[in-house]
Parts: C-alpha cells; sequence; structure tokens
C-alpha cells in the first residue's frame, strides 16, 4: 500500500517534467521551400540500427514539393510490432539577431505544428525541441516568425535534451 501511494504521488510529477515541443496553430513559415533529398530516408538513434528491433526510427519520405511525409515507427515489444504516427512537415529557414541561419522543422499532426530547430547533413541530423514553457500564442505566421526569430539564438528557448540521429538502413 505504501508503495502504491509514493507511485500514485511521483507519476503526476513524472509526466509533469516530461518535456514536450512547443505546440502551435500556425507553422513558422508556409511550405515555400521545396524539400532537400539530405533528409529523405530512414533515421536511428544511435546505437539502434544494430538492433534487432530498434525502439524507435523515423522514415521521411517526400510529400509534394514541399513537404516531407515523417513516420515515426516505435516498437512495442508486447504485440512484437511498430506503431506508426505520422507528420506532414516543412523547414523554416530564419536569420537570427547574431547573423546565423536557423532551420526549423514545422511538424504537423492534427491541426498541430510542433516545432523543432535542426541541424542536418549527410549522414546525420539533431533536433532541438522548442520548449513548450512558451505561454504566447500566435494567430499568424509573421507573429510566430518574429517571436522564433528574438529568441531563437537563445539556449532557454529549447528543452533541455537534444536528440541526434544517423541516417541508415536496417536489415536484420
Amino acid at each position: 500500500m505504501k508503495r502504491l501511494f509514493r507511485t500514485s504521488i511521483f507519476l503526476p510529477l513524472l509526466v509533469l517534467l516530461t518535456a514536450c515541443p512547443y505546440e502551435s496553430e500556425v507553422p513558422i513559415t508556409d511550405a515555400n521551400k521545396a524539400i532537400g533529398k539530405t533528409l529523405l530516408g530512414k533515421w536511428y538513434k544511435d546505437g539502434e540500427m544494430e538492433k534487432e528491433n530498434p525502439e524507435e526510427y523515423y522514415e521521411i519520405t517526400a510529400d509534394g514539393a514541399n513537404n516531407y511525409r515523417i513516420a515515426k515507427l516505435e516498437f512495442n515489444s508486447e504485440d512484437d510490432t511498430y506503431t506508426e504516427e505520422i507528420y506532414v512537415s516543412h523547414i523554416s529557414a530564419l536569420k537570427a539577431p547574431d547573423g546565423k541561419s536557423y532551420k526549423f522543422l514545422n511538424m504537423r499532426k492534427d491541426d498541430k505544428y510542433y516545432l523543432h530547430r535542426i541541424k542536418l547533413n549527410e549522414e546525420r541530423f539533431v533536433l532541438y525541441e522548442v520548449t513548450d514553457n512558451i505561454d504566447e500564442k500566435f494567430d499568424t505566421n509573421a507573429e510566430l516568425r518574429a517571436f522564433v526569430k528574438q529568441n531563437m539564438h537563445l539556449s532557454f528557448f529549447y528543452n533541455k535534451d537534444e536528440v541526434t540521429y544517423y541516417k541508415g538502413d536496417h536489415t536484420k
């Protein structure tokens, strides 16, 4: 009984502390930039590609000229299958006040956009979740874009954990 009581106290705290990306009604920019081939393919966390059943990976394909179809696949060991979440996404490129260029992934699911900064090269990408501690809500791309430009160079604009994915093809 004591253990159940402790669990019931800590479970809500754990859910509260679990980070999620910022959720928006609008993207940073419209999908007006042609997709790049670099992001297409399968992407795995470090060490996952060698596993018989990687816990999680992304499969990214083109969805028209300006959007990516991102399938997030997570392994369910109970039924030995993968569950799939689909996002339609595009990249927004912005210049910060310090002159640096930043790229953001606008991941749309169920009419909501989840925002991540992305660093990308041929063999890996790093995702930085825009923090969900932002209270402001934006009605237009221009309002959101101005807010992101003003804050994107600040470390506290992102959740603490960054995740790196490597391009590859899983074979059993």
